[in-house]
Order: structure tokens, then sequence, then C-alpha cells
């Protein structure tokens, strides 16, 4: 048997040559993936190795195109493709790509390809001028642009999903919410953060805030967690409001998608809505902190092309916390590569 799967990485020695080589060739792969999660490919593989020609049958795709497809995709770990039994197998990586995996980024894979690849294509000039690329691909600043859509929203708010179980599950579950009887979550989406947290604290009330068209779907996944008694959702610009009152507030991968300015705004409003001593909650990456820093200059990078945001340092967080009325009390790092940082409301 001829298995070709990804040797553990650094098993390998390449000359710098190659290695830049692969390094330049990841947009190709990423379309590969693309190509693979949006046919469902993975999703044919749950019950184990099947013929090639069966699944580009199900899928729809070319059998002979397929093959070679898989042949690449199998040196990332992603499929194991056996050349003598022409078959296919789901490789180390390969169930991140089903849609019913714990660990599935598959609506991530879909969403970056069909709005995030083109306009990295302009990258050049941002580091020239610093628009974002983005929004000289689209014409307008994205949120404005993925706004128009519903299908875009719905995208996105299935990617956002995704990422919470992928890279945010780790950070939580750290959130320590003892003694918090009402929390806002601000960019809440479609409530998957919160209805995990009120599902793990029986006596959280809870609201969900974000932009009208982008709350409606929380309605349905606070049903669904059987939690929609204690948490409703609220429509509004955090530019503008946020929810009043709460002992706590939780921003969940929100800030890191602004500017300074823009962020200090955000927080402004969360200290005019939050009781006296309120708890603020952030769930970010600390650049160099955490067990995975290549994830933060990654997202670093997606936030120079997309927004206008950026990820922060420990004394970045506390500075821009400081501006918005807030004292940052700890950090807690996690075991993935989200961090928990923690303030609370100071009178100013």
């Amino acid at each position: 048997m001829t298995a070709t799967s990804a040797s553990a990485p650094g098993t390998t020695t390449r000359s710098p040559a190659v290695a830049m080589l692969r390094l330049l060739g990841g947009f190709q792969i990423s379309q590969a993936l693309y190509v693979a999660a949006r046919a469902g490919v993975a999703d044919e593989l749950g019950g184990g190795p099947r013929p090639v020609g069966t699944v580009a049958e199900a899928t729809g795709l070319r059998p002979d195109l397929l093959r070679r497809l898989l042949r690449s995709l199998a040196t990332e770990g992603v499929f194991a493709y056996d050349e003598e039994r022409d078959s296919v197998a789901l490789g180390p990586l390969g169930h991140t790509l089903r849609g019913d995996s714990d660990e599935s980024v598959r609506d991530i894979a879909l969403m970056w390809m069909e709005t995030h690849y083109r306009p990295f294509g302009r990258l050049w000039s941002t580091l020239h001028d610093g628009v974002p690329a983005a929004e000289r691909e689209l014409g307008k600043p994205f949120f404005d642009w993925l706004g128009e859509d519903p299908d875009r929203v719905a995208g996105f708010s299935a990617a956002m999903a995704d990422m919470m179980r992928a890279i945010r599950r780790d950070a939580i579950d750290a959130l320590d919410l003892t003694g918090v009887g009402h929390l806002v979550d601000i960019g809440g989406a479609d409530g998957t953060g919160l209805a995990t947290l009120a599902a793990r604290y029986p006596r959280l009330r809870g609201t969900v805030f974000d932009l009208p068209h982008v709350v409606e779907a929380a309605h349905a996944t606070l049903s669904r967690a059987k939690v929609a008694d204690r948490v409703d959702t609220r429509g509004g610009d955090f530019f503008k409001s946020v929810p009043e009152g709460a002992d706590a507030y939780l921003a969940c991968f929100i800030l890191h998608d602004w500017n300074d300015e823009q962020s200090t705004r955000i927080l402004e409003r969360v200290h005019e809505a939050a009781a006296p001593g309120a708890r603020l909650l952030l769930v970010e990456t600390v650049l160099g902190l955490g067990p995975a820093p290549e994830v933060a200059t990654l997202l670093d990078l997606t936030m120079m092309g997309m927004l206008d945001g950026r990820e922060r340092t420990l004394e970045d967080w506390r500075a821009l916390l400081a501006g918005g009325g807030f004292r940052l009390d700890r950090t807690v790092e996690t075991a993935g590569p989200m961090c928990v940082v923690e303030a609370v409301r100071v009178d100013r």
C-alpha cells in the first residue's frame, strides 16, 4: 500500500528556497481547501476510506481533477490518498473541514476565500497608504459591504461560530462569571458564546447585543440551547450605545477589529452604560502571550488587510482600557491562542 500523507513537522529538512516556495504557494493551497470545503469532500469520508470516483460522483467534481487536488492536500495532512487503491480517507486535519465536527473550521474556509481572498491582492497599496485592502477592493469598508447581503451576513456569522469553537473555546471556558447576574455580550453575533455561558451558569441572565440584521440569528441559537428564557437579544450600534445596567460586559474578539480611537469610543459607551464597579471581560489575543503566537500574528495581518484594527500587546490593552475608563485587573492565558483580559469600570 502506497499512501500519500503529511510527514510530521520538522522531520524533513528543506532548503531555504524550497521552504520559501511552499510559502509562496500558500494561496493555491487556500483555494484547494476552499474547493474541498465547499464540495463537502471531508463530509463524504466520515465513515472511512472511499474510492475517489465515488467521492467525485457524490460531490459533483471531476474524478481526474479531484485526484490531483487530493494529492496536494494529502501533503498538508488534510487527506490520505492511497495510490494503489485509488481511495481517499481523512488525514489528521481532515475532520476540521467536516460540517459536524466540534473542531470544524469549514465555514471559516468558505468565508475567508469568498470575502478575504480578493482583497489581499491589494495589500501592496495598504502598506503604502494605510487604506485597508478590502476597502479599496470592495469600494467601501468591509462591514458596510458585508451588511448589504443577507447571505454574506449568514456566512460571516457561521464563520464566527466556527472561530468560537476553534480558537476561542479555551478562553470562553476560562471566563469566571461567579457573582455575575446579568451579562451583556457586545457584538455577540449569533449568540453562540452567550448560549454556552448561560448553559454553564444556570442563574445567569444575558443579552446578546449586535447590529439588528446580525443579531436576528441569535434567536434560533438561544432556542436550541434552551436558554432563551434567560437570554434576550438587542439590536443596536455599539459606537452609539450599549444595553445599560449590567454588572458585567463581554466583548469577544471585537475590539481587535477597530483602531485605538474607534475602540476607545466603544469602551466609552460601555463605561456610560455599566453599573459602578462593573466588570469588563475581553476575549482577545495578546501579542507575545499564549501557546500559539502565530495565530495572533496571522490575525494581525488579517486586520491590516480587511479592517483598520490590530492585535495588541498587554501594554497596548492596558493603555486602551485606561483611555476608556477601565482598569486592567489581570490577564488569563489559556490552552488556546486567546486570552481573557479582565478589567473593572472606574470613575472618571
